[in-house]
């Protein structure tokens, strides 16, 4: 069959195709997880709720991927669908491996969703029901727990507070609440499977070793919350930057109205460390059209942010696209409203790329600002060290550099004879025929001064001199042995001075850098 899922107009059709495709093509589902995928362009929340729900009952058909694992836990982390919120829950049952970091993602879905209880039915796509088959996300979230077992045993004060007391569930669930305390208590004593069977906090967090030029997005023009007008090279070139995404239309208090609220708390963090101008703060909403700069002032400061030339709300003035190619963000929309969007934050170095970023479920404030911190610092120490020495790349270069220009000053001949003598070696390829070029010397020359020159701009950065001394060292005595005759030892002398000064002095810089980031 075609397995191009963007073709599919109507609900029923898709259904059909992601039935199909259960058993045959699960990276094509998995890749229908994400948010920006085509086929949900045009379509309203419900419709999408619909849509990936049914993708999450196809791939529990087998052993969930590990792959998939992201998209199910966003679900029970922030989703307030009872159709998705249920599907996840089921998918979860599925996946091979029991982790009592699974534990509070279950207790939290279920708070998030027992006041939208509604019955499903997973019979059918986006199923509805009353009677016979039927479930509701919160029985689904019980029978995860009931899976966990004792993986679950951290959570139980939690799982109490559902059996007695004024959070309990309803009377009809007490019967499932009481089989998975059950369940976890059962064995709780034995021992387990370790809990990090997966890296959860991996899935979710990224950082960026290799950062793309913002060159692309430097002229987008924004409108911050007061009116005023920057561009993108304006407001993030200077700083470190902690960058969210929201909108003020956003009907998940999950999502955005959160985010901005620890948005605030960021801020203040920030400000009582007295680093509050040096780091950028920036809101940006999906939605430029509608959130015009006095909902984005109202909508923050009901949420606590306290605007500054570095913390403020931006809207970009010509729409979203390009901040949506650059960032790759996780949203759709439906004409211009968003019908589907992921949380993600991004922090970007002094250069405007992007360092490191935290996306789908909620993020850690903590973890964030020491992330921030250690791009600030990074930008600090970078700002203190020689351009030439701050790349792993240049590190490894620099010490080459200067032994090859000391080997080629070392064995290159004085006079045309010697020249000649030199290249008969190599009679075979007919090389006796280049001509003799003395300039090449003073060249060789200025290239090993060039060396020296760099060695001694790092051993200053550093304050260890010794490396400089030794290049110095190496450079005399292979300029001597072009002004005297027959110091041959003298020639490999500096050669090898020259490579060790180069050596020590690059890894001397290198260790300072990595100092400076602890």
């Amino acid at each position: 069959m075609n397995a191009d899922l963007t073709r599919f107009e109507s609900e029923d059709s898709f259904a059909s195709a992601v039935e199909q495709l259960a058993n045959t093509l699960q990276p094509q589902l998995i890749d229908l997880l994400r948010e920006d995928h085509p086929i949900y362009d045009g379509r309203g929340a419900a419709t999408v709720s619909r849509m990936r729900g049914w993708v999450l009952l196809s791939l529990a058909r087998k052993s969930l991927p590990e792959t998939a694992l992201p998209f199910v836990l966003e679900e029970l982390d922030t989703g307030i669908h009872a159709y998705t919120v249920a599907a996840a829950a089921f998918a979860l049952r599925s996946y091979p491996h029991r982790n009592s970091a699974f534990g509070p993602f279950v207790t939290r879905a279920i708070n998030n969703i027992r006041y939208h209880d509604e019955q499903v039915s997973f019979k059918s796509y986006g199923g509805y029901a009353i009677g016979p088959g039927e479930t509701s996300p919160v029985r689904e979230l019980l029978s995860t727990l009931i899976w966990l077992g004792p993986h679950a045993s951290a959570i139980v004060p939690d799982l109490e507070q559902l059996r007695t007391g004024p959070t309990a569930l309803g009377k009809k669930l007490l019967p499932k609440v009481n089989e998975a305390l059950a369940s976890i208590h059962v064995g709780a004593d034995a021992q387990t499977e370790p809990a990090d069977c997966c890296q959860l906090p991996g899935m979710f967090s990224f950082v960026r070793t290799l950062r793309t030029s913002s060159k692309s997005i430097e002229d987008t023009i924004f409108e911050d919350q007061d009116g005023e007008s920057l561009t993108f090279a304006e407001f993030f070139h200077g700083r470190p930057s902690i960058v969210v995404f929201f909108y003020t239309r956003c009907d998940n208090p999950l999502k955005c109205s959160l985010t901005i609220t620890k948005l605030a708390r960021l801020q203040q963090w920030l400000e009582r460390e007295s680093v509050g101008e040096q780091i950028n703060i920036a809101g940006i909403t999906y939605d430029p059209e509608f959130d015009q700069p006095e909902r984005l002032r109202i909508y923050g400061e009901q949420r606590g942010v306290q605007f500054t030339a570095q913390h403020r709300l931006l809207r970009a003035r010509d729409g979203i696209e390009a901040l949506r190619k650059h960032f790759k963000l996780g949203v759709n929309f439906i004409e211009s409203l968003v019908n589907r969007h992921r949380i993600e934050v991004y922090l970007l170095d002094a250069s405007g790329r992007i360092a490191a970023s935290f996306e789908r479920i909620q993020w850690d404030e903590t973890e964030v600002i020491t992330r921030t911190m250690e791009i600030l610092t990074e930008g600090r120490a970078s700002a203190e060290v020689e351009p030439s020495t701050r790349s792993p790349r240049n590190a490894v270069l620099s010490p080459v550099f200067g032994m090859v220009i000391a080997l080629a000053l070392a064995l290159f001949p004085k006079c045309p004879l010697c020249w000649a003598a030199y290249l008969s070696l190599f009679g075979i390829a007919g090389l006796e025929s280049i001509p003799y070029s003395p300039w090449l010397m003073p060249v060789l020359a200025l290239l090993l001064l060039f060396n020296v020159t760099s060695v001694w701009f790092r051993a200053r950065s550093t304050g260890r001199m010794f490396p400089f001394y030794l290049v110095l060292l190496g450079a005399v005595a292979l300029i001597t042995t072009k002004v005297f005759v027959g110091l041959a030892p003298v020639a490999i002398a500096g050669v090898v001075l020259t490579l060790i000064g180069s050596l020590w002095g690059t890894l001397s810089a290198v260790n300072r850098r990595q100092l400076a980031r602890q």
